[in-house]
């Protein structure tokens, strides 16, 4: 059985053999991006989601385990908006920071900032969304593709094979937002008592998600058997409408990804039947930049394990003290 102690220790090996407090001159001279100690630099989509925002802070607390090696960690927030994040790259870039963590809003809107990080000639670690070609040192993020797949094989299991379904997506355009939703789907529509009824961009927020559930159960209460969301804020915002329309728990087969604390919560109280953990990456994509900077060998890819929690092994992963499992 895989439990919150076993999957935090499936972060590979090698990410973690680091020598977290060796000085610099324990290490070569020739550092390929200059001496430290350095100034890391984190362009992130929007604060204003705790997983965007723990991702940050997971990294700025891993910063601190660096002392000799890097300086200052600065981060800025693009508050949702492509514009603000190349902005955002441009001013990282003019700062003189030795490295960029970024975590895209859009894969294609981020290419002119992936382009200038590339003509600074400073290295670049991507998390959890993609970025459009391989001009960057590192990926961390989680299999998309195959948590739709997982959660939708599960829906199918547990569901039936015949019911109609709601579809709660994320950022348009953004590479979660295609994948979680091709893997779903491939999963389930082969099955000709499977319907989509309705998927609108809530922009995996929980607010959003309010009234499109609520437009929803105007429309189509007493038709739906399943609403999948693309993450937990927006599964809980359904939760929320579901609960003030009269539901009761279990009514609706309810579906999320992120492994958020409030929804393993849900799941225990028999309102959420599911949800993937998918990890931030922010440590580890730390660890990954300072290895970078020191001219270590790197990994290209990380793909980060995704288990699917459900009623029968979120004890193994629930802890009250901690918004995400890492």
């Amino acid at each position: 059985m895989t439990s919150r102690r076993n999957f935090i220790s499936m972060i590979p090996v090698a990410a973690l053999a680091l020598g977290l407090t060796a000085s610099p001159s324990a290490f070569a001279d020739d550092y390929p991006f200059g001496s430290p100690p350095w100034t890391i630099g984190f362009s992130q989509d929007t604060m204003d989601h705790p997983w965007r925002a723990y991702m940050v802070t997971s990294a700025e607390a891993q910063a601190k385990q660096y002392p000799d090696l890097i300086k200052e960690f600065i981060y800025t927030d693009a508050g949702g908006s492509n514009e603000k994040q190349i902005a955002d790259v441009e001013d990282l870039i003019s700062r003189g920071v030795d490295l960029i963590m970024m975590s895209p809003r859009e894969a294609q809107a981020l290419v002119p900032s992936v382009n200038a990080i590339k003509a600074a000639g400073i290295p670049l670690v991507v998390l959890d969304r993609e970025v459009v070609g391989e001009d960057y040192n590192v990926f961390i993020g989680g299999d998309n593709l195959q948590i739709g797949e997982k959660l939708g094989e599960y829906t199918v299991a547990k569901a039936g094979k015949k019911f109609n379904y709601l579809e709660l997506e994320g950022i348009p355009g953004a590479t979660p937002t295609i994948q979680r939703h091709e893997g779903f789907t491939s999963k389930i529509e082969g099955d000709a008592g499977v319907k989509r009824l309705d998927a609108q961009p809530a922009n995996y927020d929980l607010a959003p998600a309010i009234p499109i559930v609520e437009d929803w159960l105007t429309k189509y209460r007493g038709d739906f058997q399943v609403i999948y969301a693309h993450n937990d804020p927006m599964i809980l915002g359904a939760i929320n409408v579901l609960k003030e329309a009269g539901y009761k728990p279990g009514e609706v087969f309810l579906v999320g990804v992120d492994g958020q604390r409030e929804a393993f919560e849900a799941i225990k109280e028999g309102w959420l039947q599911a949800t993937a953990i998918y990890a931030t990456g922010g440590a580890l994509g730390l660890d990954m930049a300072v290895r970078v900077l020191k001219g270590e060998p790197v990994p290209k890819r990380i793909i980060t394990e995704t288990p699917v929690i459900t009623l029968e092994n979120v004890d193994d992963f629930y802890n009250a003290d901690s918004q995400y499992v890492r």
